[in-house]
């Protein structure tokens, strides 16, 4: 055989295992998406089961905040980092920061109950639900590492297996015990134990020698670099829960667990988004990078068709199927929700739309432009949620939802085009 057929031979060999490690990562990208998204449904579902509506009401309202709380802690620090492929900030700054972030997480959490007026079970329920979501902030830290390192089969893995056996333990004890709080103490427990696992089994092998010095000293740099999306990150999750905490302020727990229960499929199509576009991220920041426009936008266009035709099926089988369907899995009777259902759908194709821009804005370092659209769609919801709630029920929170992300996604709309072809004075 001659050496250009040796070449030819080994060039197809490469990009056949490219294309395994990219489709292999995909995979458990997809797979630990999926597990993270069904995580919150089937806690519901099961709180829903053995409790009352108002039960379920009282959790929920605790599991959003506890989530709210998961966005302060987070700080927007994983997502600058699953995008710093150039390594601007060694990996012990990124912990320092977290480390500190999670403090603030749990002075928030003593805020928020304050503010919220939460007295006894939903007290309890978030104290506990807050201590779930700060250890999926420290597992976030190293799923984002291995991410930034191109190993999206072993982040996408890890979420996996870190929501899995926790929820798998919480599942048993609250079948067995009904008891809501043990069972969430348990999945505390088997979290940080995985957790640890990855820490000392896995990380390791992805950290350089440590750099003294510099940790510290680059973290307050870090900080006021994801200020902005620390701010932009709180105001989306805010804007997603509005609804939810306008029912708290007018109305009462029965309705808060009813609208808790149609709002899943909202953030199951917002998981689904997110794993059919996450494993792109690093093939915009290339085009991007190689200033390769058209590409750029003949990419962002087929993502966009593709969630918009998986939403709209999902919109058809949320109509036919959805409430008997979700009415089965939480034991409790939904067959008046079929439109709030279906219009909960759309909301969550525009909100995974919503999602796909932010990250584009972020690769492009225009955390500032985020903070406006959200500071702005937070303001416009915390106005609009109330008055549609008082005026038409659930069906009103339904449609602050989508009306707000529907203008989420035009903003953007404009944004871009400015961002990516800046006129010259």
């Amino acid at each position: 055989m001659t050496q250009p057929e040796d070449n030819m031979n080994t060039r197809k060999i490469g990009i056949i295992n490219h294309w395994m490690v990219n489709n292999y990562g995909a995979l458990w990208n997809a797979a630990g998406s999926v597990m993270y998204g069904l995580n919150s449904f089937i806690m519901l579902a099961l709180v829903s089961r053995v409790g009352t509506v108002e039960e379920a009401g009282c959790f929920g309202i605790a599991f959003t905040t506890a989530q709210m709380l998961y966005i302060v802690g987070l700080f927007g620090v994983s997502h600058y980092q699953m995008t710093d492929y150039a390594e601007r900030f060694p990996f012990s700054t990124y912990a320092v920061v977290r480390a500190l972030t999670c403090i603030l997480m749990g002075f928030c959490c003593c805020g928020a109950e304050l503010v919220m007026g939460f007295d006894g079970i939903k007290r309890s329920y978030t104290v506990c639900l807050t201590a779930l979501m700060m250890l999926n902030v420290i597992g976030e830290l190293y799923q984002s590492l291995f991410f930034q390192k191109n190993r999206l089969d072993l982040s996408g893995s890890a979420l996996f297996f870190r929501t899995l056996w926790p929820l798998m333990g919480f599942s048993g004890i609250l079948v067995l015990s009904r008891n809501v709080l043990l069972a969430v103490a348990v999945q505390v427990g088997m979290n940080l134990a995985v957790t640890l696992w990855y820490r000392i089994r896995v990380v390791p092998r992805f950290l350089r020698e440590p750099e003294s010095g510099r940790s510290k000293a680059k973290a307050g740099e870090l900080l006021k670099e994801c200020v902005p999306l620390a701010v932009s990150l709180f105001l989306m999750n805010l804007v997603i829960n509005m609804s939810k905490y306008g029912i708290e302020f007018v109305g009462d727990n029965t309705v808060q667990g009813y609208y808790s229960m149609i709002f899943m499929p909202a953030q199951v199509i917002n998981m689904v988004g997110q794993f059919l576009f996450k494993p792109f991220l690093n093939q915009y920041a290339a085009l991007l990078g190689e200033k390769k426009t058209k590409d750029f936008y003949e990419l962002l266009k087929n993502q966009m068709l593709l969630i918009a035709g998986f939403t709209l099926v999902c919109c058809l089988g949320a109509y036919l199927l959805g409430a008997p369907v979700l009415g089965l899995l939480y034991n409790k009777d939904l067959s008046g929700f079929a439109v709030p259902l279906t219009l909960v759908v759309l909301g969550g194709g525009f909100f995974a739309l919503c999602e796909l821009f932010y990250f584009i804005l972020v690769i492009l370092r225009e955390q500032s432009k985020i903070l406006w659209i959200y500071l702005g769609a937070a303001l416009i919801s915390g106005a609009l949620s109330p008055v549609m709630i008082s005026a038409w029920g659930i069906g009103g929170a339904v449609l602050a939802f989508v009306l707000t992300h529907l203008g989420i996604v035009l903003c953007y709309f404009a944004v871009l085009p400015f961002v990516l072809h800046p006129r010259r004075p």
